[in-house]
Parts: C-alpha cells; structure tokens; sequence
C-alpha cells in the first residue's frame, strides 16, 4: 500500500490524532486530508473527524492522486447506479450486473433511435465506461506506487444478453480472452439459470418441458417456433416449474420458474405464447393484458463457474417491485 503508515498507541478521535502527527501542518490541511478521502483506518477509508481509533489500529495516509483516483472509481461505480443497474458480482475477469427492464443489453442496427442518428442509452456503453474509467484510474494508482501498470485495453465484451423488457442478471467479460472461454464452455460450465415470469391464465400442468425450433424473421424480428426441424432453426428446449397462481382484475396468471437448456432469442417468451399462456405485458407474442405496464419476466439466478478462477459463482436479482402487484 503506497502512503505514510502509522499504528495508534492509544485510543483517540481521528481528527485528534492526525493532528499529533502532523503537528507541522495547518488545521484546514489535515482536515482536508479526511475530505479528500486520503485517510484509511485499518484499509477502509474514513472521512468523519470523530472516527474512534483504538490501541494497534492501523492508519495510512494516501497521496492526493491516489485518494482523487479512487473517489473517481467510486464516481463512475455511482454513475451505474443511477442508472438503476446494480453490480452484483465483479472481478479482474467478469461482471454481472442486474438490468432493469426497459434498457438495451446493447444497440442494435435497426430501429428508430439508429435512423434518427440519437445515440440511445445501453447497458453495454454505462459498463463500458465504468471498466474504462477505473482502467484509468488504476495506471494512475499504480504508478504513483511504483508499480508496473496494465496498458491492456479496458473494454467490456458481452457473454449473453436479455430483451429489453426482460430485468435481472446479465454477465460481461472484461476481456476478450475471458469472454471466449466463457462462450465456448458456456454448457459446461453454467449450473443454473434461470427466470421468474407471471404467465396469462393457468397453467395445465405443474412442470413441464417445451421443444421447438426457433427461427427469426429478419425483418420483423419476431422469433417464430416450429415443432420440427426446419432450416435455420435452432433447437431451443425450455423446462418450466409452476410457483403459484394470482388472480386480478386483469385476470388470472400464473407464476413460473423457467430453467433453460438452450438460450436463444426470446425463447421463452415465444415457448410460452406456444403452450398458449404467453407473458404478461407481451404483446408482441399473443398476451392481452399488461398489469405492470411492462414484460413480466426476470432472470433472478445465475450460477457458474469461472474458468478463469475456477471458484463457482452464485447470483441472485430479487424480483422488481412492479412484480408485487401480482400478490404471489
């Protein structure tokens, strides 16, 4: 750890302390010390005055540009925040994070913002920035303490995406070499996924399956299903666990645990209009009502393990707020 180091002899307020030993030094100056972030008490930095210390605390005080680095890491983690997208697992290799329904995974070539030329917000471009910005930060880190720093490109690479109205968890590798072995491997080396929806009506059965071929149309880009192989079309399978049933003045629903065995492209989305029980809000595949006035789907777990780390990864999204209305 670059920075001055100290170890408390005896118990004191942390303003108080930084004053006896920094007796050189103005009030003000030491005062700014805690504002700008430069004072950790045993590795976390604390800004309060009265912060209580105890005997055989450790204290470090940072270099300016090391404290200024870290507040803008923590800048650009808020920026994500903001956004309503949580970052629910981080490390030198990937990222999940939890989307909220109604942003892009990433732009497409086609649509309305893309021919008026407007740049329209994604879940890519914030995460991209962010692993950007704390790429810089960190050189700038590492050569204030004399470390060798990564020049390698800081950039995010996307290993799966959701729709638009789909929220919940989505991963990115933050590095190509990273994102590749994920992809390849992603059978191998995923445990668990799966997705929460509140379906119209009430289902038949308990649990099931759904099998189908997949093909999307390149104009509409509506994803159509067919029972048998046909060209173009990708093998897609579905299971399904029914978790409740609701009714209200919209109707009566139900609520379902998808798990996937293949991840294409609206694939349940377009596997439950099949069975004739399409998602709540999705119009674009049969559904007739729209009780939270948006797609009632989100991918609540994902569990995999790194194949870089080789340690198993375990994330869970809660259900939005919007899904209460429901009652289950």
């Amino acid at each position: 750890m670059s920075g001055q180091k100290f170890t408390v002899q005896s118990d004191s307020p942390l303003l108080k302390y930084l004053y006896s030993i920094f007796p050189g030094q103005s009030k003000t100056g030491v005062k700014n010390m805690l504002a700008k972030g430069q004072v950790l008490v045993n590795g976390e930095c604390k800004t309060a005055f009265d912060q209580p210390l105890f005997r055989g605390d450790e204290i470090v005080i940072l270099p300016k540009g090391i404290s200024i680095a870290r507040a803008t890491k923590a800048d650009a983690k808020e920026e994500v925040e903001r956004s309503g997208v949580k970052i629910v697992f981080e490390d030198p290799d990937y990222l999940v994070v939890d989307k909220p329904s109604g942003l892009l995974t990433v732009s497409t070539a086609k649509g309305s913002a893309a021919k008026s030329g407007k740049r329209e917000p994604t879940l890519y471009a914030l995460l991209n920035n962010y692993v950007k910005v704390n790429a810089r930060m960190q050189r700038k880190e590492d050569l204030i303490s004399g470390v060798t720093p990564d020049r390698s490109t800081a950039k995010v690479w996307i290993v799966h995406r959701i729709d638009r109205g789909t929220s919940g968890l989505v991963v990115f590798a933050k590095n190509e070499r990273a994102k590749e072995i994920l992809q390849s491997r992603w059978k191998e080396l995923l445990i668990e996924r799966t997705y929460i929806a509140y379906t119209e009506d009430k289902f038949e059965n308990e649990k099931g399956a759904v099998q189908s071929w997949l093909v999307e149309n390149p104009k509409s880009l509506k994803v159509y299903s067919s029972p048998v192989e046909v060209p173009e079309g990708k093998l897609s399978i579905t299971h399904y666990k029914v978790l409740g049933y609701c009714n209200t003045r919209q109707g009566t629903y139900t609520k379902v645990e998808f798990s996937l065995i293949t991840g294409r492209k609206n694939q349940i989305r377009v596997h439950c209009a099949d069975i004739g029980h399409p998602i709540a809000g999705d119009k674009k595949y049969g559904a007739v009502t729209d009780p939270i006035r948006r797609l009632a789907l989100h991918a609540a777990s994902l569990v995999f393990r790194n194949p870089v780390s080789g340690k198993v990864v375990r994330c869970h999204s809660d259900l939005p707020d919007a899904f209460s209305r429901f009652g289950i």
